[in-house]
């Protein structure tokens, strides 16, 4: 990841990688749904207020679709170095 790169940038690569973990596009679009609802901090987090997917299509995604969540935590990591030496470049 480039040091040039904004952080709208990195959110939205770091956002694309992680949305692309999950085999099938029904998956991915549940996944979508259910970041965006634990990333909205105006309202509180609940399956029932997904407003791309069914709360069912956002419960099989968590308890019986098997997707590699030790992927998902990898690209995390990796996000947070990158953030970590990023910040540190900008101090030297």
């Amino acid at each position: 990841m480039s040091t040039s790169q904004i952080p709208g940038e990195r959110v939205r690569i770091l956002a694309d990688e992680f949305l692309a973990i999950p085999a099938t596009p029904y998956q991915q679009r549940s996944l979508g749904a259910a970041l965006a609802l634990f990333l909205d901090t105006a309202t509180k987090t609940a399956l029932h207020r997904a407003e791309l997917v069914s709360k069912s299509a956002l419960s099989r995604l968590l308890n019986e679709y098997t997707w590699d969540t030790a992927q998902g935590w990898t690209v995390l990591q990796h996000a947070q170095w990158d953030a970590l030496l990023s910040a540190a470049r900008r101090r030297h």
